[in-house]
């Protein structure tokens, strides 16, 4: 073939070839615009990036880097971490039907009688109709104010305590704050502490720690039967589960006998605490699904997990952050020693007809730079969407960093000094409404009890700030804010302090 035919003939198929490459291009799918994130490696993706790390820290320096919509490779799992108000509005309000629901982690599995509980379960009709019935009868602000009587006594026996120790002993407010809360907790669900009530806590608290979706069988769903096996996951969660299951049915047996043995005597008050409304709701029926034993339990673990250890922290940190800035202490105790001169002990009717507002200040400032779950729970997409320019795929675990949010100086002016006055125009609060103040989440998924954890909080403080005065330990410079390992964000050290009654001295000593 000559030159003449050649160049022609090669230009032909070039470009029929050329053709057929665009064709194949059109029908191509695009692969997908994800949200930028960290250098990952093979098979473990960017786990190494919060290894022996605080992980709120850690993903706020890495979002400075890649952005507040960033997405990391954890073993076989996409995480995508939100931190900044806007993408946080995204996730929560715009798209919150599409990231509704939770992953099917593990422990939650396991331990919570396969998700039947309100935090962990899947977003389904089942869900809605339970929450519904949670927020109404179990924590709703009737219910709610029903145990007033058990807080303003848990308070009481607490300011009497540290009163007979005296201002020379120093005072471990941290165990002080989880018993408490624990004993409210348990009174409110069971009418008193259950007899094996270290044992339960104790469990509990190794719950917390495994249902954090960070755990490396829950990072690799195709493998985490064989990996919960090897690493001895499943036995331990089994465990657990036996021994909350067992005290849990001793006690709803004996709340059962207990209360037909009131309505034979015709009483005319039968349920005393949560499991006996628990309890008359499952025989009254009608609620659009069988409320089991296995449901009332999972529930009241629920109830246990939200109201023990994450109000307990919070007040820790309060407390702290009071003892930082004594200006602040001095004002709210001039505030309630004003508003409640002469009294011998600070009730709940007090603070509501009092109106003390500094003090709801100061509680919503130590919340914003230390709130109780500082990655919120973990949500789950159901479907893929876009956002930002990126696409979220289907399946995808989301996290909102609540805690980088919270300290982010787009939104706040000094944003890691404690200033309650910040928040004295009433237009930032607990609702879930401005997405740069998170403590509790929002959406569909916000914590349905945080009510319940504020009236105790503002109850405690008001008490131990109205009859004490409070000062460092002898030799102590400083209060110690660092932050335990782990993904609750709690005191690496006990809070120990120095109490005073302020009617019976004027200073303090330790």
């Amino acid at each position: 073939m000559d030159n003449y035919f050649y160049l022609p003939f090669m230009l032909s198929v070039l470009a029929f070839a050329l053709l057929h490459l665009v064709k194949l291009a059109l029908r191509w799918p695009m692969a997908p615009r994800l949200p930028p994130g960290p250098w990952e490696l093979p098979v473990i993706g960017g786990m190494h990036h919060l290894v022996n790390v605080l992980p709120h820290r850690s993903l706020r320096d890495l979002a400075a880097k890649h952005g507040p919509l960033m997405m990391l490779r954890l073993g076989q799992t996409p995480l995508v971490v939100v931190s900044s108000k806007e993408m946080a509005r995204a996730v929560l309000m715009t798209h919150d039907a599409n990231f509704a629901t939770r992953p099917k982690l593990l422990a939650a599995g396991i331990v919570v009688y396969e998700w039947a509980d309100i935090i962990f379960s899947p977003s389904t009709d089942y869900w809605r109709k339970l929450r519904q019935l949670c927020t109404s009868e179990i924590l709703g602000p009737q219910r709610v104010l029903s145990f007033r009587h058990i807080r303003e006594d848990e308070v009481m026996l607490r300011v009497e305590e540290i009163r007979a120790m005296g201002p020379s002993t120093p005072v471990n407010l941290s165990v002080m704050f989880h018993s408490m809360s624990n004993n409210i907790v348990s009174r409110a669900a069971f009418g008193n502490k259950p007899k094996n009530a270290p044992e339960f806590i104790a469990a509990t608290k190794v719950l917390i720690s495994l249902v954090s979706g960070f755990n490396i069988p829950d990072l690799f769903p195709a493998w985490t039967t064989v990996l919960a096996r090897f690493t001895g996951m499943t036995r331990r969660l089994k465990d657990i589960h036996k021994t909350m299951d067992t005290i849990l049915e001793e006690i709803i047996h004996e709340r059962k006998a207990t209360r037909d043995s009131k309505i034979k005597s015709g009483a005319e008050v039968v349920d005393e605490n949560l499991l006996d409304v628990f309890i008359g709701l499952q025989e009254k029926g009608g609620l659009g699904f069988d409320l089991t034993n296995s449901i009332i339990k999972a529930v009241i673990l629920d109830i246990f997990a939200g109201g023990t250890g994450t109000p307990a922290s919070a007040m820790e940190w309060a407390m702290s952050e009071l003892m930082r800035n004594p200006a602040t202490m001095k004002k709210l105790q001039g505030q309630l020693r004003e508003a409640f001169r002469g009294k011998a002990a600070v009730t709940e009717g007090d603070l509501q007809a009092s109106n003390l507002r500094y003090l709801k200040l100061v509680l919503k400032e130590s919340l914003r730079l230390h709130p109780p779950a500082p990655l919120l729970v973990p949500r789950e997409s159901i479907e893929e969407c876009q956002q930002n320019g990126y696409t979220i795929p289907a399946k995808s675990r989301v996290i909102i960093n609540a805690w980088a949010i919270g300290r982010d100086p787009l939104y706040w002016k000094d944003a890691e000094e404690f200033r309650p006055e910040r928040f004295e125009d009433g237009a930032i609060d607990f609702n879930g409404n401005n997405y740069e103040f998170l403590p509790f989440g929002s959406g569909r998924r916000m914590c349905p009890g945080f009510n319940y954890g504020l009236t105790s909080m503002e109850l405690t403080f008001a008490g131990l700030l109205y009859h004490f005065d409070w000062s460092l330990p002898e030799g102590v410079k400083e209060v110690d804010m660092e932050e335990a390992p782990g993904l609750g964000v709690r005191r690496r050290s006990p809070l120990i302090l120095c109490a005073t009654p302020f009617v019976r001295a004027t200073t303090t000593a330790c």
